[in-house]
């Protein structure tokens, strides 16, 4: 007995829900960078991190878009109960997204290079050269992986219009290109998560405020979760009920891109929740040094009596650290006028 087609469906939350997911996490993604602009136009230390992690917010709103037409098209619905139409529509949306994300996972792994290049002195060469590296891996491999895309049909439209006859990549072909890609994004993925952490123990600033903004920073290894959680959906790409099956895939790809843009801006936001008046104030009978509001500073206190070391107070717009070391370490003051903070 021959097994009987799903039945159309009046509604459809599986789409609805997607749509929703992909429509908030760009909100509050869009929100988040609005706010990281004016910090640094505020501040006027604006640099290229902040201009490549508005391409990459650009490149989610088309995301949002597609996603938004996939829905509209039947992603969500068994395939058997959609229209030709709907399903040329559903697959052109897909390809759409597909590339939209290689390239704006790239810009926001840049833009967190970017930012942490803001921390790092020139004397730290080695680790200053290892992010370039990582930067010209990331550009070369997203282009490569774009052009795969670009060439899977030819003509490309073959890929969506079902009337058009074209020359198509195997299956096995795209899967492989698929799982390449997920491997390259979790290896990146986890590698800027993981670089702040090295740069943040070296500063000069309290263990309280190296400790917050790691976790800040850090952030990023949910989105290297979402990333290794998507390779585990990739066999939904070929399913024979693809509009249906691919949904947890597409949330994954769409949580990956949106909160990698929430997480590498978030820390930068900072200054809007910290008070930027004074920090400390000490009596002008111990201050040996002048006080300059632009730039981190430190005030000697005079050594007591009993021959002790003179105490120095590390005043910057991050917070105060109590240093028996006068001199304050370039990473940190390079890093602190760089920012802003």
């Amino acid at each position: 007995m021959a097994a009987s087609s799903p039945p159309t469906q009046d509604s459809n939350l599986r789409g609805m829900a997607v749509s929703s997911i992909s429509l908030i996490t760009f909100a509050v993604g869009a929100n988040v960078v609005f706010l990281r602009i004016y910090v640094r136009m505020k501040r006027r230390v604006i640099g290229w991190d902040d201009y490549t992690i508005c391409v990459a917010l650009a490149l989610s709103l088309l995301g949002t878009v597609a996603d938004v037409y996939q829905v509209a098209n039947g992603a969500g619905r068994h395939i058997d109960t959609l229209t030709p139409a709907q399903l040329s529509e559903f697959i052109k949306w897909t390809f759409v997204e597909g590339v939209e994300f290689v390239i704006g996972t790239c810009f926001v792994k840049i833009s967190v290079c970017g930012f942490i290049l803001r921390f790092i002195s020139k004397a730290r060469w080695n680790m200053r050269y290892f992010i370039y590296i990582l930067m010209g891996f990331l550009i070369v491999s997203t282009l490569s992986l774009v052009t795969a895309l670009l060439a899977q049909c030819r003509p490309l439209k073959a890929l969506y219009i079902l009337d058009i006859k074209g020359k198509c990549y195997s299956k096995n072909v795209s899967i492989a290109i698929a799982y390449v890609q997920a491997a390259i994004n979790v290896c990146t993925d986890f590698i800027c998560a993981g670089l702040p952490f090295f740069v943040i123990r070296n500063l000069q600033m309290k263990r309280s405020l190296k400790i917050g903004l790691s976790i800040i920073m850090g952030l990023g290894i949910f989105t290297a979760c979402f990333s290794v959680l998507r390779i585990g959906f990739l066999y939904t790409n070929y399913s024979t009920d693809v509009t249906y099956d691919n949904l947890v895939n597409v949330v994954c790809a769409v949580l990956e891109l949106n909160l990698g843009i929430i997480a590498a801006s978030i820390a930068t936001i900072r200054p809007l929740f910290v008070n930027l008046g004074p920090m400390v104030r000490v009596s002008s009978d111990n201050i040996e040094a002048p006080y300059s509001s632009n730039r981190p500073y430190v005030r000697n206190l005079k050594a007591s009596k009993a021959g002790r070391k003179p105490t120095g107070i590390l005043l910057n717009r991050m917070g105060i650290t109590k240093t028996t070391n006068t001199k304050i370490s370039q990473d940190f003051q390079e890093a602190s006028e760089e920012r802003g903070w």
